[in-house]
């Protein structure tokens, strides 16, 4: 089951992680959690200037080797009624983006992560992947992705 297009899309605005996974040409598997934000018809996540072991990065072979990539959106609860996923199934690569693109990609980050305010994790010429997916599927436990997905992402407006 997939979601309809407007719980995704809050899904994809409001949701602060996913995980990424990549395979590289010998089918070696790879999971790294990401960053992102949405514009248009694609996601798209800094390769910024947070902590990084390995140049190139795993990720980034891989996607080179193999563009095939699986994205996952998911929330543990120990009330396993409230367990949900979203997955999307696509291609990436690595994007540079023009001056246009760029200042509105990291308008975008700014306003989903206060985090990037700090101007030493955004480089100026921050590189991104840039994820299209074709098909996805949701599940959860209670058999209402729908609902329990809106449960989960108001209660992100909630402060703790």
């Amino acid at each position: 089951m997939i979601l309809d297009d407007a719980i995704l899309q809050k899904l994809l605005n409001s949701w602060p992680v996913a995980r990424l996974a990549t395979v590289s040409a010998a089918g070696v598997p790879h999971a790294v959690p990401i960053v992102f934000v949405v514009e248009g018809a694609h996601l798209y996540s800094p390769i910024d200037g947070k902590l990084k072991s390995g140049t190139p990065l795993k990720r980034i072979r891989n996607i080179e080797e193999n563009p095939a990539v699986t994205l996952l959106l998911d929330d543990y609860h120990d009330d396993w009624q409230q367990l949900w996923w979203v997955r999307l199934d696509g291609e990436a690569e690595l994007h540079v983006p023009d001056a246009s693109r760029s200042r509105l990609l990291e308008k975008l980050l700014r306003t989903k992560y206060p985090q990037y305010e700090e101007g030493t994790l955004l480089p100026r010429d921050v590189h991104y992947l840039r994820i299209t997916w074709r098909q996805g599927a949701a599940w959860a436990q209670s058999g209402y992705p729908a609902h329990i997905i809106g449960q989960a992402i108001d209660r992100l407006a909630i402060p703790a």
